[in-house]
């Protein structure tokens, strides 16, 4: 009885987490897999590290750079071997999910790709430097991106620095097509 207790506790925690924190998850996803698939693959991921890792949170950092601290773990893993996978296999481009024609379908596409070319942009990153953005990104302070990373705040602020320098610099090229 106690542990079927413990057991529905941890799926309400679960279940209250995840949907917390679903959209930041996929939006980091986002920073780490450009493919759909790859996203959503991402997610699935992270949902199962998560609920392997909630019967041992202690609540020693807030729930939510804890979250944090898993799915980046979980993304970069992925990423290594994502990307070990594709020197063994070239994998074709991802087909664009274009929006529907209509009234405001133009500034929509225009919007849809600044933002593809912010990810891809983030995506080039360094893994350290990627993991700073997304947790910026997502609002957390400088001192919840220590929490999470390790890195000092001081060294999060000029990092962040030279990496919207970065991000300047790769968005031109592509613009450009300097990038491609």
């Amino acid at each position: 009885m106690v542990a079927e207790n413990a057991g529905q506790d941890q799926k309400a925690a679960f279940v209250r987490i995840f949907e917390q924190y679903a959209p930041a998850l996929e939006r980091l996803a986002g920073a780490y897999a450009a493919a759909r698939e790859d996203r959503e693959d991402l997610v699935q991921e992270i949902a199962t590290a998560l609920w392997r890792a909630l019967p041992g949170y202690r609540g020693e950092s807030s729930e939510r750079t804890w979250l944090y601290r898993i799915a980046h773990n979980v993304a970069i893993t992925a990423t290594v071997k994502q990307r070990k996978r594709e020197k063994r296999e070239a994998a074709p481009e991802p087909l664009l999910d274009l929006p529907s024609a209509g009234a405001g379908a133009e500034q929509d596409l225009l919007v849809e790709e600044k933002r593809r070319m912010l990810f891809a942009a983030i995506r080039g990153l360094a893994a350290a430097d990627r993991q700073i953005t997304v947790l910026h990104l997502e609002g957390l302070s400088g001192a919840e991106i220590e929490a999470v990373t390790g890195i000092a705040e001081g060294a999060v602020a000029t990092r962040l620095t030279r990496i919207r320098e970065k991000l300047r610099h790769a968005i031109r090229a592509r613009e450009t097509g300097d990038g491609r």
